[in-house]
């Protein structure tokens, strides 16, 4: 695919960033600043030349990350301050997660808050001594501008340089220390229950989600509530998970047009979003939905899943089969361009029936209904959104459908989003995962077939011998594979086994644990982000369950799962000690360790394996498989010792289970084994109880 990033306009000349595969950096490219990658040559040239090292993160799709380059980078007064004064870094903090969450966490502990842009000062050999996000470019009352910093540090450079190298040297050495200070600890049997607790207090009751604004969909956080639902019977956990996904698929934050969500909501009531799209969001929302579906049966939720599936394949798939990583919240300079509507167009748009229709459904106004993010005020824009209430939608759905896709069509002969197309090994994981459970669960083979085409891009084009890569963009692979890679594989290639059967990816899920634990765990269970460590004092990767679910929390579930399957006791032992390792922080806050807390509540309630056996084949055997498939059985493990399955290499007491007539169905509870079941109708008694 071609280059899709803009060019300035501020120079004709390319600096280093075009040799770059990145969109983010492609867009940076004819940027006045002289940008350097991320490399060593960058950090030798600062020394050569003793200037202190300005680095910029970022991604493609970042809103104040355009606003920053179009007010600074873009202007030849702030190049050549940092020009003349700085060696300038770009990073796509997409492509390098170990040196953003690094510096991310430096600019949290030196300022109490972090972002992007995210901005950081270091010395030539790597010690950061000042950190923010987004900066004007003039000072403003209460926030200095970008200008006046470049040249405060400038002057302290020249005159105290020694000061800012020794603050560095104590900002690096307070971070080191807490980076070796031990996070075990055991968590206490309670530890689901103060998670509910705080869950119950920050959640908003008038409109749904969890604190004010911004709201982030956090799907992990609604996944474990309808987990904790399930297995305590305790219907509030559930009903706020199930509102919330209401709620922000009502309002603003899902795209009503042309499907997919919105990053986040600006506001309390998800009316307001931020614009941009990620793959990941679509995922964890779609896994999100298939929890719901099947703990509740509201078709609600399959009709989002299968939206958002239909975004994905139709925006963000190559025509490889893997997927893309987002769309951009900004078209024409713009937030939101793309998305809204004046009065004025949906009038001459459609008919006056579908007007009167649109107004009352979108509450369109010549004022307009958007409020912009960054002025608070109207701007005579529209966002089609349902405001909280689908009884538009469900009372004349085919007058509902034929604005929907009038509007659509229109919309797509704006100028589009720029997409980033880069494929990332974890993200694609994630949707893998998410695509081959909601393939299985709301029975649509066609969508684990996606998911298969996916995994199979990546074993062909991001692997060579046993090295896997983290990032392949425009027919080239790079980046050693890091921590988050291989852990979302292993989730991913569990799920597609469970989904299809075929043995080849349970044995390739299991050779990603054992790169995982032989390559990424230390001693005591915790987790190594990347194999190099180029920043000092960030060791280990973060157990935090952020935007998604951290690789611990991922890698602790992947373990726990091929242990119940396999029978491997090494594996759930690996699980309880990646969970030690972070018993400190788990007990620090909860609710901001929900997946772990998930794969923790799979690892002690009560699990169930279920066998899937005799000649593979009939109409009992597929009623009885999708009737698995539909119950709601978070924690059951499902094999197949069918005619051409042979699991014995992988989990040897299952493959046991065997049968001579067509279907056999064994459900296994505390090591022991039911009689066979043969038909449907015996089967749904027995799934009761497994669930």
């Amino acid at each position: 695919m071609a280059d899709n990033h803009p060019q300035s306009k501020q120079s004709s000349k390319a600096n280093a960033l075009i040799n770059e595969l990145s969109p983010y950096l492609l867009q940076h490219a004819y940027n006045p600043v002289a940008w350097m990658p991320w490399n060593d040559d960058s950090f030798e040239k600062a020394i050569a030349e003793q200037k202190p090292v300005f680095v910029s993160i970022g991604y493609a799709t970042c809103h104040w990350c355009h606003v920053m380059e179009h007010e600074s980078f873009e202007d030849q007064e702030i190049a050549d301050l940092l020009n003349q004064n700085f060696i300038a870094i770009k990073v796509d903090r997409e492509e390098r997660p170990d040196i953003d969450a690094a510096l991310m966490e430096m600019c949290q502990a030196m300022t109490g808050h972090g972002g992007w842009p995210l901005s950081i000062f270091m010395t030539p050999d790597k010690l950061p001594f000042f950190a923010g996000t987004y900066f004007p470019k003039e000072s403003i009352p209460q926030r200095i501008g970008f200008k006046d910093i470049l040249i405060r540090i400038a002057e302290g450079w020249r005159n105290e340089r020694d000061a800012i190298i020794s603050s560095g040297k104590d900002i690096v050495e307070k971070l080191t220390d807490h980076h070796i200070q031990s996070q075990f600890g055991e968590l206490p049997p309670d530890i689901f229950e103060k998670a509910d607790a705080i869950f119950v207090e920050r959640f908003d009751e008038e409109y749904a989600g969890f604190g004010t604004a911004p709201k982030f969909p956090s799907p992990h956080h609604l996944i474990y509530l309808l987990r904790r639902a399930h297995f305590t019977k305790q219907a509030p956990l559930a009903e706020m998970a199930l509102r919330t996904l209401n709620n922000m698929s009502l309002g603003g934050m899902k795209d009503h047009i042309g499907f997919g969500y919105h990053r986040y909501s600006t506001d309390r009531q998800w009316l307001v979003p931020h614009f941009e799209k990620m793959l990941y969001d679509q995922a964890m929302i779609l896994e999100a939905m298939t929890d719901a579906w099947l703990y509740s049966k509201d078709d609600a939720y399959a009709e989002y899943a299968e939206e958002i599936v239909s975004y994905v394949q139709s925006r963000l798939t190559s025509p490889e089969g893997a997927f893309y990583c987002a769309e951009d919240a900004d078209s024409e300079g713009e937030e939101g361009t793309y998305y809204l509507f004046t009065e004025k167009e949906l009038s001459d748009l459609l008919t006056e029936e579908e007007f009167r229709f649109a107004q009352q459904c979108f509450k369109i106004s010549s004022d307009g209904n958007y409020i912009d993010e960054a002025t608070r005020c109207q701007n005579g824009k529209n966002i089609l959104s349902l405001f909280l209430d689908d009884k538009c939608k469900k009372i004349k759905p085919e007058l509902y459908e034929s604005i929907r896709s009038t509007c659509l069509a229109y919309r797509e002969k704006r100028i589009s989003p720029l997409l980033d197309d880069k494929i990332l090994t974890d993200w694609n994981a994630i949707m893998i995962h998410a695509m081959s459970r909601a393939g299985r669960s709301f029975n649509k083979p066609e969508w684990f077939g996606v998911a298969e085409k996916a995994y199979a891009f990546i074993k062909e084009h991001m692997q060579e011998s046993t090295t896997f890569f983290h990032r392949y963009r425009n027919g080239k692979a790079s980046i050693p594979a890091m921590a988050d890679d291989h852990a979302y594989l292993m989730h991913a290639l569990f799920e597609l086994y469970t989904s299809t059967g075929k043995e080849h990816y349970m044995i390739d899920c299991i050779s990603h644990a054992k790169i995982f634990a032989d390559r990424f765990i230390e001693d005591g269970g915790r987790i190594k982000q990347a194999d190099r460590n180029e920043l000092s004092f960030h060791r280990y990767a973060s157990a935090y369950d952020g935007a998604i679910p951290s690789c611990t929390s991922i890698a602790i579930m992947s373990f726990a799962q091929l242990g119940a399957l396999t029978g491997n006791t090494s594996y759930m032992n690996m699980a309880y000690a990646l969970i030690n390792a972070n018993g400190k922080q788990f007990l620090s806050y909860p609710m901001g360790f929900s997946a772990g807390l998930t794969a923790l509540m799979f690892m002690t309630g009560m699990r169930s394996e279920i066998v899937i056996a005799g000649k593979g084949k009939g109409q009992e055997r597929d009623a009885c498989v999708q009737q698995i498939m539909q119950t709601y059985l978070p924690h059951a493990i499902i094999a197949y010792t069918e005619d051409g399955h042979d699991i014995k290499s992988f989990a040897p007491a299952l493959s046991r289970q065997t049968t001579t007539k067509d279907l056999a169905i064994f459900i296994c509870k505390d090591y022991a084994c039911s009689l066979p079941i043969h038909d449907a109708s015996s089967l749904q008694q027995q799934l009761e109880q497994a669930s």
